[in-house]
């Protein structure tokens, strides 16, 4: 079986195949659990980044009784 990285945080590049082999010694489980790894054979999407919402309550005033 092979897996294609799908993760900017692994050493290998993303879109890389990778067999067996190449994982000796990761947890591959953990790896597709925490979607950095799919199949190779599973056709995928390249994820895009979304823009993180921001959070301005800081400059909001504090409530005071």
């Amino acid at each position: 079986m092979s897996w294609t990285v799908i993760s900017s945080r692994l050493r290998w590049p993303e879109g890389t195949r990778l067999g067996k082999s190449d994982l000796d010694g990761c947890n591959i489980e953990a790896l597709v659990q925490g979607g950095h790894l799919v199949p190779a054979s599973e056709n995928y999407k390249k994820r895009t980044p979304v823009a993180p919402v921001p959070d301005n309550t800081a400059d909001e005033p504090e409530e005071q009784d």
